[in-house]
């Protein structure tokens, strides 16, 4: 049995993407969407189940290089080890911000709050990514935005049609933080696997998803520095020898 509170009439997307992935948050609804994507196109529970690593290694690579102050957006249902474990095991007074608007995500996230070290914050905000003055303004609360941050923008940006929107909406977080800060994102890309497995998941009742091509992905970290690789996230600073890649393509960068 999924852990979960009220469920509602459909699946949704971060419950499915969560069932996907490996995680435990999920509604009956989600679980059938997940399954029947799953059985017949292994490409997606691939993509979900790298995009959770690549998140992971990701918070460690910058907590290492110094960041403790992490904006999550879109974060999603919360499988372990998330956000704020992987930067505070680094850095025990890391900082770390989770947004996200789904109702389901929240009522799960919420709990998170009170977890963390003592040295270090959690906080989740009832945010819509695309209200970048308004998420800003509430992670100020939690972050100080004059020092450099992390921000994370992983499997998310799909969901907005528009590739050159999704581009603006990375551009204006970044030009909010100082240079020193770091972007990281990551989506499902252009492919035949993926066009198929994107109809299916809509017919199912699942949200659309908008697949992106390399330069359409590029285009968020435009005026960025990027680190390499750019491409199949599970050949980013892979945590096993020779990974298979995915249809998950993504980068990380550095605001010069």
């Amino acid at each position: 049995m999924s852990e979960h509170g009220p469920q509602p009439t459909g699946p949704s997307s971060a419950g499915t993407w969560c069932c996907l992935g490996g995680g435990r948050i999920y509604t009956e609804a989600d679980k059938e969407l997940a399954d029947a994507i799953g059985l017949s196109f292994p490409v997606v529970p691939a993509a979900a189940r790298a995009s959770r690593a690549f998140l992971e290694r990701v918070v460690d690579h910058t907590a290492r290089a110094g960041i403790a102050q992490f904006l999550d957006l879109g974060t999603g249902l919360p499988v372990e080890p998330n956000t704020h474990q992987v930067a505070q095991a680094v850095e025990k007074s890391a900082r770390i911000v989770y947004v996200d608007n789904d109702p389901t995500v929240l009522e799960h996230g919420r709990a998170l709050a009170n977890l963390g070290t003592p040295e270090g914050a959690v906080a989740y905000l009832d945010g819509d990514v695309r209200h970048v003055t308004k998420v800003l303004g509430e992670a100020a609360r939690t972050l100080d935005l004059n020092r450099p941050v992390a921000v994370l923008m992983l499997s998310m940006l799909g969901h907005i049609e528009d590739p050159a929107e999704a581009g603006e909406i990375a551009r204006r977080y970044m030009s909010a933080v100082p240079p020193g800060s770091y972007f990281a994102t990551c989506d499902s890309v252009d492919s035949a696997d993926m066009r198929a497995a994107a109809a299916a998941y809509a017919a199912g009742g699942g949200p659309p998803i908008h697949l992106r091509t390399a330069a359409e992905l590029e285009l968020t970290g435009t005026g960025l520095d990027l680190l390499a690789p750019v491409g199949p996230i599970s050949l980013w600073h892979p945590a096993e020898p020779a990974p298979q890649p995915v249809d998950q393509w993504g980068f990380v960068a550095r605001k010069p």
